[in-house]
C-alpha cells in the first residue's frame, strides 16, 4: 500500500469514526410528526386529562332517529369520543407544505391549498385573549364510491373542553345517504 492509500484509507476510516459518535448524540425523532400547524393531538390531549369523570349529555341524530344519553367518561372513552378531532391533526410530514396559514390576534386558519391532497380541508382555530376558545376543522372524503362530509367543532370555556358537535352527510355509491348529528355538553 503506497502513502497516499495509507492516508486516504485513515481519513475515511477517522471520518466514519467521527460520523458515529455523531449519530449517537442526536436523539431519534418521529420523522413523520413535524410541529408546523396548531396542535390540535396535543391540545386534546391535556384537555382530556382535565375532564377525568366529568359528566357529558349528548344528543344523537341518525337520519331521522334521535337519542338521548347521560354518562361519565375515562380518559379513555374521552381520548374514543374525540377521534375525529385526534385524526384530524395535520401536523405529518406529508402534509409540511400542503396547508396556507392566516393568522390574526384571534383566529388561526389553515385551509388545504388548491391541487393539495387531503382529507382535512379547513382547520379554525378562534382565540380571545391568547387561548383557544373553538376549534372548527372540516373533513370531506370524495373518491369514485364514498363521499363524506363532516364538520366537528369543539367549544373551550375556561380553559376546557365545554361542549363538542359532529355534523355529517356520508354517501356509498349504491346505498341511501346517511345523515348524523351529535351535540355534546360537558354538564
Amino acid at each position: 500500500m503506497c502513502n497516499c492509500q495509507k492516508v486516504l484509507f485513515l481519513l475515511i476510516a477517522l471520518g466514519s469514526l467521527v460520523s458515529c459518535n455523531e449519530e449517537e448524540k442526536v436523539v431519534f425523532a418521529n420523522p413523520t410528526q413535524i410541529e408546523t400547524y396548531f396542535p390540535i393531538s396535543d391540545f386534546l390531549a391535556e384537555n382530556i386529562g382535565k375532564l377525568t369523570s366529568a359528566e357529558v349529555r349528548k344528543k344523537i341524530r341518525f337520519n331521522d332517529e334521535t337519542e338521548s344519553v347521560n354518562f361519565v367518561m375515562d380518559s379513555l372513552t374521552w381520548r374514543q369520543e374525540m377521534d375525529f378531532f385526534f385524526q384530524a391533526d395535520i401536523n405529518k410530514a406529508a402534509l409540511a407544505a400542503s396547508y396556507e396559514t392566516e393568522e390574526t390576534t384571534d383566529l388561526l386558519i389553515h385551509q388545504l391549498k388548491p391541487g393539495e391532497k387531503g382529507d382535512i380541508k379547513r382547520i379554525e382555530v378562534k382565540k380571545q385573549s391568547g387561548k383557544v376558545v373553538e376549534i372548527v376543522i372540516l373533513s370531506i372524503i370524495n373518491n369514485l364510491f364514498y363521499k363524506s362530509t363532516v364538520e366537528g367543532k369543539i367549544i373551550i370555556e375556561d380553559e376546557q373542553i365545554d361542549a363538542y358537535y359532529l355534523s355529517g352527510d356520508q354517501k356509498v355509491w349504491f346505498l341511501p345517504g346517511t345523515k348524523l348529528q351529535v351535540e355534546a355538553e360537558v354538564i
